[in-house]
């Protein structure tokens, strides 16, 4: 059985008005995603060094493809359905779109 104490009500939920997280997100959230970013070009030579002289096929497409998805961004999944079809055809259909689109790259 859980104990109550000030946060937590007897079914182990927070209580009414109690946050789990009273200080809130860490101050430095910014300043890592800061210190981050200022490997962006370190970053992209490693993935362009990776793409083009990485000895395993797929290192070379997955940096290939990281570095497409940072430039131009992840591309879209259409569906066009005409109503002929069911949802479980065009699901099928989206599969293979997909196994198509990545056997390119």
């Amino acid at each position: 059985m859980v104990k109550p104490n000030s946060v937590r009500g007897l079914n182990g939920r927070f209580a009414k008005g109690q946050s789990g997280n009273p200080g809130g997100r860490p101050r430095d959230e910014a300043r890592v995603a800061e210190l981050a970013r200022s490997y962006t070009s370190e970053a992209i030579e490693t993935l362009a060094h990776l793409m083009r002289h990485g000895r395993d096929e797929r290192v070379r497409g997955t940096a290939a493809q990281a570095l497409l998805d940072r430039g131009w961004g992840k591309p879209k999944v259409e569906v066009v359905a005409d109503g002929a079809g069911s949802y479980i055809e065009a699901l099928r259909l989206i599969n293979e779109q997909v196994a198509t689109d990545q056997s390119i790259t």
